[in-house]
């Protein structure tokens, strides 16, 4: 809309000046201005709530499982875990079950998570079917912890380990 032309003001009073501000203009632009600050405000603390520390690399932690010399060399043992972790916000204690074995007699080792992928249960070793079973829903995991049979979608994570001071630790 096209600024109407103002009669001529008198002399002594000054001269209309079309380029300058006027108060409507004045008061929109700083109300768009607060408007826009109000709103930056608001979306930079609610964008870094939503991502979190998802930006953040995450660390992987390693658990003791004991001591080499007493994990029976060709039994599968399961050992239960505890430790603490920063989830987004807080520091939680997070615990599970990992299972080890050694096919060697005690030269390597292979520690297995014992979380079924498919529910999130824990599995049980059967000594007497030389596999792992998910008591939720009837899977079955080989020793090595590929599944034989289920609604188990993968096989049992397979966790790093390392000996260290004669201790065996796996990386969680």
């Amino acid at each position: 809309m096209a600024a109407p032309k103002l009669p001529p003001l008198p002399t002594d009073k000054g001269v209309w000046d079309e380029h300058t501000l006027s108060r409507r203009g004045f008061l929109e632009a700083t109300l768009g201005a607060l408007a826009g600050l109000g709103t930056l405000l608001v979306a930079v603390p609610s964008v870094r709530f939503l991502i979190g520390n998802s930006l953040e690399p995450s660390t992987t932690k390693w658990v003791e499982l004991g001591k080499v010399a007493d994990l029976p060399a060709a039994a599968v043992t399961q050992v239960n875990y505890s430790t603490r972790a920063t989830d987004a916000w807080r520091q939680v204690t997070q615990r599970g079950t990992v299972y080890v074995s050694s096919a060697d007699g005690g030269t390597t080792f292979t520690a297995l998570d014992g979380t079924c992928t498919h529910l999130g249960c824990i599995v049980q070793w059967d000594e007497g079917k030389g596999a792992f079973i998910c008591p939720c829903h009837s899977g079955y995991y080989t020793r090595e912890g590929e599944v034989i049979s289920g609604p188990p979608p993968h096989r049992l994570r397979q966790l790093a380990v390392k000996v260290q001071d004669g201790t065996l630790l796996a990386e969680i």
